[in-house]
């Protein structure tokens, strides 16, 4: 049993005492403190913090009517048991109608123990019941402001007495105050969208008939004119026989997600069509530069060796020389074939892997004296590299490079590729004349470039100023 802390306002230490010990045979564990002055006693309540008081009635300056006030006060819940000397009926009622919890006489004292447990329980039970309702309040509010951040609400319809209740956010789903309405299956049908209407209404004659829940989703119309998209679940509660007895309903209003989800097709749409028209320009780009390069070098080059042909045919004194001048230019033009078709078809990076095939790609390059390339590679990680991505970081090195002869002025170019942490970095930077990439609009090379990194959720970053050359920086999770 706990130790109680006693209160006990007396001023005769015999009565306290003889309590004392009366309290002990009953077996009570308690702290007792004496007072028998007003300052004793009200600074023994600040203090001392008991769990109970007893109080006499009569006392130098002093009595319990004026205790009980100055208990009161404080706010203290707990018993205040007056026991004292012979009384009136009178006067017990009314200091019990003041607040006291119990009386007994001096000359009762085998009472006090049951006395004192008895209001200790009353209390105790008092204070659970008013902790329990505490706990049902905050709750209650904690919901209410749950649906509320979700736009959430729940009904109930009793189907014997055609009884229903909603929740507040019900209300405000419907563009209503809580309570301003009375809830019932006609204001519902009123708000649901015409379209519909007619739906619901099926639905819900449906599971009446031969379902236990149904969700789904329908529109509204609130009481503002605002159209909303709501979700709806009805569950069937049944009695004993099988007949219907209640139907329970929650809706959430879903009117930001449908736009959410709305919004987020439009940007997938508009993000394919920005690559379809990045990759049609790109085609035609190919398609330019390879009937420029027809025309410009290897259509001239093949109408030199027609020239060639010709001489040797109307000379034969020099039949051999013109002859091996045009099998020099035929040959000059199949490797430039060569050169041309390799650019066009996807290279196999099967076997080779993406490292090796980058080196042939510097290799190659490395034939034009104007530029010089170099790679910085780790193998570390590369098997985690899938062959589209491969394929992808090819073609950008392709294009790059081309960007760079073509545009950048440039002396050396490197490519580097690195893996840490599961995420792929590759970039190429030249020595280049550079520009100022706020300023100057991206050409096709580099938009098609984004656009290969963004469908696979990367970064591209280009750093450069006028004189400090080219970088640019890919960041790819694997």
């Amino acid at each position: 049993m706990k130790n109680f802390r006693i209160l006990y306002l007396e001023d005769s230490p015999h009565d306290a005492e003889l309590a004392g010990y009366i309290l002990k045979n009953a077996g009570i564990d308690f702290t007792l403190k004496l007072v028998d002055t007003q300052d004793e006693y009200q600074h023994a309540l600040e203090e001392y913090r008991p769990d109970i008081i007893l109080a006499d009635h009569s006392l130098f300056h002093f009595n319990s009517s004026e205790a009980l006030k100055i208990f009161k006060s404080t706010g203290l819940k707990i018993p205040f048991i007056l026991v004292t000397g012979t009384v009136s009926e009178e006067f017990a009622v009314d200091i019990l109608k003041e607040g006291a919890d119990d009386y007994l006489l001096k000359n009762n004292l085998a009472r006090l123990p049951n006395a004192i447990l008895n209001s200790l329980e009353k209390y105790r039970l008092d204070r659970e019941r008013q902790e329990y309702l505490n706990n049902i309040i905050a709750n209650e509010a904690l919901m209410k402001e749950a649906e509320q951040l979700a736009l959430f609400g729940s009904w109930e319809a009793d189907i014997i007495t055609g009884e229903f209740k909603w929740s507040d956010e019900i209300f405000r789903i419907y563009g209503y105050e809580p309570g301003e309405i009375k809830p019932g299956q006609d204001i519902v049908l009123h708000h649901i969208h015409p379209e519909d209407r007619t739906f619901y209404q099926q639905a819900l004659f449906s599971i009446m008939k031969q379902q236990d829940t149904y969700a789904s989703e329908i529109r509204i119309i609130d009481r503002n004119g605002q159209n909303k998209f709501v979700s709806f679940k009805i569950v069937v509660k049944r009695n004993k026989s099988g007949q219907l007895a209640r139907l329970l309903g929650f809706v959430q209003d879903i009117t930001q997600k449908k736009e959410l989800e709305k919004e987020l097709a439009e940007q997938a749409l508009r993000q394919q069509r920005l690559i379809t028209e990045v990759t049609i320009q790109a085609q035609e780009k190919e398609r330019n530069e390879l009937g420029k390069e027809l025309h410009d070098n290897i259509n001239q080059v093949l109408a030199t060796v027609k020239i060639f042909l010709n001489m040797s045919l109307n000379n034969p004194l020099k039949s051999e020389e013109f002859t091996n001048r045009g099998i020099h230019n035929i040959n000059y033009a199949i490797e430039e074939i060569r050169k041309l078709s390799k650019t066009l078809v996807a290279p196999s990076l099967g076997e080779i892997g993406l490292i090796e095939a980058l080196k042939d790609l510097v290799h190659e390059q490395n034939f034009d004296i104007n530029l010089k390339a170099q790679l910085v590679a780790e193998n570390r990680g590369e098997k985690d590299i899938d062959k589209n991505m491969e394929l992808m970081l090819y073609r950008i090195a392709q294009e790059q490079l081309n960007n760079i002869r073509k545009y950048a002025k440039a002396s050396n170019a490197i490519i580097a590729l690195r893996i840490e942490a599961e995420r792929l970095f590759f970039s190429i930077a030249d020595d280049g004349v550079g520009f100022n990439p706020h300023l100057k609009a991206r050409g096709i090379g580099l938009k098609n470039i984004s656009s290969r990194i963004d469908f696979y959720e990367g970064k591209m970053d280009i750093i450069s100023s006028p004189g400090m050359g080219c970088r640019l920086e890919l960041s790819i999770p694997l």
